[in-house]
């Protein structure tokens, strides 16, 4: 039978591997795959990673939700590990001119309580003093069966005091990660904080940096959000953070940042004006990091294989401004028809 797309053992061929619950359908899918998609996002998306694929098949059985599947991706024998991810949804369909095509997506955390799995989206309400950032990750991670990995530098954090109201544990981390300069996600088993301009793993490890210079690349195009709130300019946009005054009776205050529209306001009020204007840096540091940007498509290449969100680019010979470093906020791994290709969403 002719596949749809090209992939094998060579040491050229794009290759993958798809286990469900420890049995391997590689050559299953492989026979049939319409197109296989991973999507990589960096901590400040607030989205869980995920993995999509089509398949043309008659009787090809789908896989439950809430089953874990595990992806590798490369070339040949090469492949490198991409993790395990859980069945969200799979739909299925066909017609009288066309085959039954099947479509499964799964995500690295789950939405539901499917199959026992912990929702991070569940809201509660309760109220943490006198922990660290450490502590904290762990007691939140912990609850969800995930493994809290957390350098030295966040987990030392002295936090007198927070509130969870109404508000989901994910938006929680997130809130605090944006607080002190990181990004929270879940990926894998582990609920992950890291510095924004961190240069290392949680595990100490180098993130990997790659040059990217023009005859790389398919298609790249820059952008300068020039009407995003940056705090650090005039009349591009004003943020308000709330803060409780312990010393005036426990009033609610407020501290801005930046100035003119449009007008932005914390959803929280931070316990003291020292945790308000930690949020303000913080917001002016993100908020300045995502008024550039660029999208890059380019080849796959087994060079690229260990490149994940958060890894540091280095754009050459582009132009004035847009050779920059770089973070990935968002990497798509798409292997299809057309080739195995690579986007990336640089910040």
């Amino acid at each position: 039978m002719t596949q749809y797309i090209k992939s094998g053992s060579m040491p050229w061929q794009p290759n993958f591997s798809l286990t469900v619950e420890g049995e391997d359908i590689t050559e299953i899918v492989r026979a049939n795959l319409i197109n296989l998609t991973l999507t990589d996002y960096g901590g400040s998306e607030k989205k869980s990673d995920q993995i999509s694929f089509a398949v043309v098949s008659p009787d090809m059985k789908l896989p439950a939700k809430g089953v874990k599947i595990s992806i590798g991706l490369g070339f040949g024998l090469e492949l490198t590990d991409k993790g395990t991810y859980i069945v969200d949804s799979t739909t299925s369909g066909f017609s009288t001119s066309s085959p039954r095509i099947i479509e499964v997506t799964a995500r690295a955390f789950s939405k539901s309580n499917e199959r026992g799995h912990s929702t991070l989206q569940s809201q509660k309400t309760r109220s943490f003093s006198g922990v660290t950032l450490g502590d904290l990750v762990n007691k939140v991670a912990t609850e969800h069966a995930l493994t809290p990995r957390v350098p030295a530098s966040l987990a030392s954090i002295q936090i007198p005091h927070v509130d969870q109201l109404g508000e989901s544990d994910m938006n929680l981390l997130t809130r605090l990660a944006d607080r002190y300069s990181a990004v929270s996600k879940v990926s894998h088993g582990y609920w992950i904080l890291t510095p924004r301009e961190g240069t290392t793993t949680v595990n100490g490890n180098e993130l990997q940096k790659l040059v990217i210079t023009p005859d790389m690349v398919s298609t790249a195009s820059y952008h300068n959000n020039s009407d995003h709130p940056d705090a650090s300019s005039a009349n591009s946009g004003t943020n308000v953070i709330s803060y409780v005054d312990v010393t005036d009776g426990g009033k609610i205050k407020t501290i801005t940042v930046g100035s003119g529209e449009p007008v932005t306001h914390n959803e929280f009020p931070m316990p003291s004006l020292a945790s308000a204007q930690e949020v303000a840096g913080s917001t002016t540091t993100k908020n300045k990091k995502k008024l550039k940007g660029m999208s890059i498509s380019l080849p796959a290449a087994p060079e690229l294989m260990g490149l994940t969100a958060q890894c540091l680019i280095e754009t050459s010979g582009f132009g004035s401004v847009e050779d920059q470093q770089w973070h990935i906020s968002k990497l798509d791994m798409t292997l299809a028809e057309q080739g195995f290709t690579f986007k990336l969403e640089l910040e």
